[in-house]
């Protein structure tokens, strides 16, 4: 192959990304900090509703309960990321190849951040590598 064309398809996916791991970790830390917010406003958005109506049955205390616990943990992960992160490295001979990245996750759009930090990231059609799947509201 001359040295200028570009890798198949199937090279470029499992091809390890050029992406160092503190690199990965800062970003994976963003993304948790992003989730955290939403978190924080699905809590105050359903405390706002429900406490307006009538008071909390057990129920809704539970979930504003469990949403609380999941903000909580969004924000431990993201200090974890935060502080070892930049301690990370990849073992020799190891690293994050798209094809194992995109096998770990369900929505392609999880891991596009990763790929565009990538030194070489792989050509992607705009076609999802997993169908949307149903629709989960709840």
């Amino acid at each position: 192959m001359p040295q200028d064309a570009a890798p198949a398809p199937e090279e470029q996916a499992t091809a390890h990304l050029d992406i160092a791991a503190p690199e990965l970790a800062e970003i994976l830390a963003g993304q948790v900090a992003g989730l955290r917010g939403l978190t924080t406003g699905l809590e105050e958005a359903l405390s706002a509703s429900l406490c307006t109506c009538k008071p909390l049955t057990e129920d809704a205390f539970l979930t504003l309960q469990r949403i609380d616990y999941m903000r909580q943990a969004l924000k431990d992960l993201e200090g974890i990321l935060q502080r070892f992160g930049p301690s990370l490295d990849w073992s020799d001979g190891h690293g994050l190849t798209h094809e194992a990245l995109n096998a770990s996750v369900d929505m392609g759009d999880s891991i596009k951040p990763i790929l565009k930090a990538s030194k070489n990231p792989p050509q992607l059609d705009d076609t999802p590598s997993h169908g949307s799947g149903e629709l989960d509201l709840w």
